[in-house]
């Protein structure tokens, strides 16, 4: 009985004194936005690794959706995403589209 109550007792130090190690940073980021488009991703010769859609359908009848497409060239990896809505008639609403690269993880600054 004894043993068992110091083992709880050493697993609670344990927890207590590593506990803050163990929480991740909210504001660390490793894709960091770029200006540059799919053409110039390809251009510079990046080719594309995967791709995949996504699509949404509102109640209101709009369509939303994604486009995700990665692309490399050697250790460089873009990410770009393509934010689409439609209406019912599939006339573009609204068109986004940003591209970021893999990058070491790093501190993201207030508004960004």
């Amino acid at each position: 009985m004894a043993e068992n109550k110091l083992n709880i007792f050493f697993i609670f130090i344990f927890i207590y004194f590593f506990s803050n190690l163990l929480f991740a940073n909210p504001n660390a980021d490793q894709w960091m936005d770029s200006d540059k488009s799919y053409k110039d991703l390809v251009d510079e010769g990046f080719e594309v690794k995967g791709y995949g859609i996504n699509k949404i359908e509102t109640d209101n009848g709009l369509m939303l959706l994604l486009f995700v497409t990665v692309l490399q060239k050697n250790d460089d990896i873009y990410e770009c995403q393509e934010y689409q809505t439609l209406d019912q008639t599939l006339e573009t609403l609204d068109m986004q589209l940003v591209c970021r690269q893999l990058v070491q993880p790093y501190e993201r600054g207030l508004g960004t």
